[in-house]
C-alpha cells in the first residue's frame, strides 16, 4: 500500500465536508456517500497504534454517511420510477414520485443537520488521522500500523482480503434472502482491495459488477416497498405489478452476475490456493 492510496480519499473527504452545498445535487450527495465509506475501508485495513484517533474519526463520519445514504436512496427510487412507464388509469405514479420526494427533503434536512454538527470536528479528525497514517509511512513513528493486513501476502498468512474471499467462495446458494448480505461483503472486498495498486483490475471489475447488479434489484424491492404503502392495491395495481415484475428481473440478474462472480474469480482462488 502506498500512503497516496490512504491521503486521497482522506483530502477528498474533508474537501466535501468544507463545501457541502445547502441544497445538494444527487452527485454531491453520492460523493459524499462513498467518500465516507471509503475512509471506512480506510480504517477497516489499517491497524492504528493509536486506535483513539481512529475510533473519534469514525463516530464522526458515521452519522453523515448514513444520512447521506438516506437521501442518495430516494434518488435513485425516484429515477427508477421516473423510467417506469405511464400507466393509463389514474396517477399513481405521480403520486408515488411526489412521496419519494418528500421523503427526499425529509432526508436531506437530516443530513444537513448531520454536517453542519459535524463538519468541524469531523474535518479535524480527517487530518489528524492523515498526519498519523503519514508518519507512520515516513518511518517517523515507532508504533508501526499493520498497514499489511489487508494484503493476501506470498506465503498464504491470512488477511482480512483474503478471509473475505475464502467467506464469499464459501457462501450458500444464493438467494433473495441473502444476496444483500454478500453485497456487503463483495463491497468491504472491493473497497479494500483498491487501496493496492498490485490488486487484480479484473477481480476488482467483477466485483464491481457483482455490487452494482445486487444493489439495482435492492432498490427496486424499497421501491417495491414504499409503493405498496403509499399506491392502492386495487386502484394501482397496474404499476405495482410493474414494479413486481422489474424487481423479478433485477433480483434474476443480481443472482446471474454473483454466481458468474463466484465461479470466475472467488473459488477459481480457492482451488489456486489448495494446488499450491
Amino acid at each position: 500500500m502506498k500512503f497516496d492510496r490512504v491521503e486521497k480519499p482522506l483530502r477528498q473527504l474533508r474537501k466535501s465536508l468544507k463545501s457541502f452545498p445547502k441544497d445538494p445535487p444527487p452527485g454531491e450527495v453520492h460523493k459524499l456517500r462513498t467518500r465516507t465509506r471509503r475512509i471506512e475501508a480506510v480504517a477497516a485495513a489499517l491497524e492504528p497504534a493509536d486506535g483513539k484517533t481512529t475510533r473519534r474519526l469514525l463516530k464522526s463520519i458515521k452519522p453523515v454517511r448514513k444520512a447521506a445514504g438516506g437521501v442518495r436512496d430516494m434518488d435513485v427510487l425516484t429515477a427508477d420510477a421516473l423510467d417506469l412507464p405511464h400507466q393509463a388509469n389514474g396517477d399513481a405514479l405521480f403520486r408515488l414520485v411526489e412521496h419519494l420526494g418528500n421523503l427526499r427533503q425529509a432526508n436531506a434536512g437530516a443530513l444537513l443537520d448531520a454536517v453542519k454538527r459535524l463538519r468541524k470536528p469531523a474535518r479535524r479528525r480527517l487530518k489528524e488521522y492523515e498526519k498519523l497514517v503519514e508518519a507512520v509511512f515516513s518511518g517517523k513513528k515507532q508504533a508501526p500500523i499493520a498497514v499489511s493486513r489487508t494484503v493476501v501476502s506470498e506465503n498464504g498468512d491470512d488477511s482480512i482480503a483474503a478471509a473475505l474471499m475464502d467467506e464469499l467462495s464459501h457462501w450458500p446458494q444464493l438467494s433473495a434472502r441473502n444476496v444483500h448480505a454478500f453485497r456487503l461483503k463483495v463491497k468491504e472486498l472491493r473497497y479494500l482491495l483498491q487501496l493496492y495498486p498490485e490488486s487484480d483490475a479484473g477481480f476488482v471489475e467483477w466485483l464491481g459488477k457483482a455490487k452494482d447488479q445486487i444493489g439495482e434489484w435492492h432498490d427496486w424491492v424499497q421501491l417495491k416497498q414504499i409503493a405498496g404503502e403509499v399506491l392502492d392495491p386495487k386502484q394501482d395495481r397496474a404499476l405495482l405489478g410493474r414494479i413486481e415484475r422489474t424487481a423479478r428481473q433485477k433480483l434474476a440478474a443480481a443472482l446471474e452476475a454473483s454466481n458468474l462472480l463466484r465461479r470466475k474469480y472467488l473459488q477459481a482462488e480457492r482451488q489456486r490456493k489448495k494446488a499450491n
